[in-house]
């Protein structure tokens, strides 16, 4: 259920970022729940409580909001390709790599809902934006799991462990489930993974600050 009232400045006034994201926050949740092509302008901005035009002040169409709310998502799988592609990122590394996924996953959850909910939409907007292909999660761990000094009993346990981490973070943010804290998310999947990848412990939270004296 949306949990999205009328913006309170109300009627067409436009009031800067402010509304910028709250048609984000309004966007995601419709995109997320009924998906993007069942989803009007007219109806996001009836939820942020603006007009149309005042919603055409930030956002030139309903494409531009799909990609606005995807880059974050786009930037992770960058990030995550050039972890892989690193030389140093074997071997023992490959638990460092997935505590940092795990930490981006529990952050940005939500809009990777989002992404797997709309991915289809999402590959045409970016055709008809002239933009290159959209880059998929599977292929940016393809080349390390045909590795060839790894076992079969390490690829099985690497593969099973991403989809773990994109799963179990999937399914802690469907719609209608409790809200999920980020770090309480990341807590469970770095167990959850430990236990597949025969690991030791996750490492302790880091401590609070002392109190200034």
């Amino acid at each position: 259920m949306l949990v999205h009232g009328p913006h309170p400045s109300g009627g067409g006034r436009v009031d800067g970022s402010g509304t910028r994201e709250r048609i984000l926050a309004v966007a995601l949740d419709l995109f997320v729940e009924q998906g993007y092509e069942e989803t009007s302008l007219r109806q996001i901005a009836e939820l942020v409580g603006v007009t149309k035009a005042a919603l055409y002040y930030h956002f030139r169409s309903k494409d531009e909001i799909l990609l606005t709310l995807h880059e974050p998502v786009h930037e992770l799988m960058r990030n995550a390709m050039a972890r892989l592609e690193d030389p140093a990122s074997g071997g023992g590394m490959w638990m460092t790599f997935l505590d940092w996924l795990i930490d981006q996953v529990a952050a940005h959850s939500r809009l990777l809902l989002m992404y797997q909910r709309n991915a289809t939409a999402l590959g045409e907007v970016h055709r008809k934006d002239h933009r290159g292909p959209e880059l998929e999660p599977e292929q940016l761990f393809l080349s390390k799991l045909r590795d060839p000094a790894l076992s079969l009993d390490d690829r099985v346990r690497m593969a099973g462990s991403l989809a773990v981490i994109v799963a179990g973070a999937a399914l802690a943010m469907q719609p209608g489930a409790r809200t999920v804290d980020p770090a309480e998310l990341a807590s469970v999947l770095r167990v959850a993974v430990r236990d597949l990848m025969r690991a030791g412990p996750p490492p302790p939270a880091p401590s609070a600050p002392p109190p200034p004296a």
